[in-house]
């Protein structure tokens, strides 16, 4: 019988146990399920002040991932971490060769301006876009921002 005291089990949703990741299908329909989901998730677990900057953060991602990936699926991590909320787009954009590469990575940066200028405001700007690691193609696009962050964009 194990021991009680070494299982730790934590029955209620509280911030420190905000670690989800799922998976889309194709197709920017997604985009409001995920929203909604996001927001559902941060409410749940005491981060309701942080749920309109997450919510934006996400729309920008997975529109990111689905202008740039038509027709390919996509994964979204939503992560509390060291005071941070993280969110994570993986998609399966196609490695391209190193001439088109920086060009492509250029359209895509400037298609998270939206993102880019609201994270800016609030006084938090941690967004990046980089190409996931071999054997695996395809994009890892990235959000991190803080309470303070969050409360700053909510007053803007």
């Amino acid at each position: 019988m194990p021991d009680s005291a070494a299982v730790s089990v934590n029955a209620e949703p509280v911030p420190s146990n905000l670690d989800y990741s799922f998976g889309l299908p194709d197709g920017p329909y997604c985009v409001s399920t995920a929203r909604k989901t996001v927001e559902r998730l941060l409410l749940e677990h005491h981060l309701a002040d942080m749920a309109e900057l997450g919510v934006l953060a996400a729309s920008e991602l997975l529109a990111n991932a689905y202008l740039f990936t038509p027709g390919k699926a996509t994964s979204l991590s939503v992560r509390w971490r060291f005071g941070v909320l993280r969110l994570t787009v993986f998609d399966e954009h196609p490695r391209h060769p190193k001439a088109a590469r920086e060009a492509c990575r250029a359209r895509r940066r400037a298609a998270l301006s939206t993102l880019d200028a609201a994270l800016a405001a609030s006084d938090s700007l941690c967004c990046g876009l980089g190409e996931v690691g071999g054997p695996l193609a395809g994009s890892k696009m990235w959000v991190a921002f803080s309470r303070d962050a969050a409360r700053n964009y909510d007053r803007l």
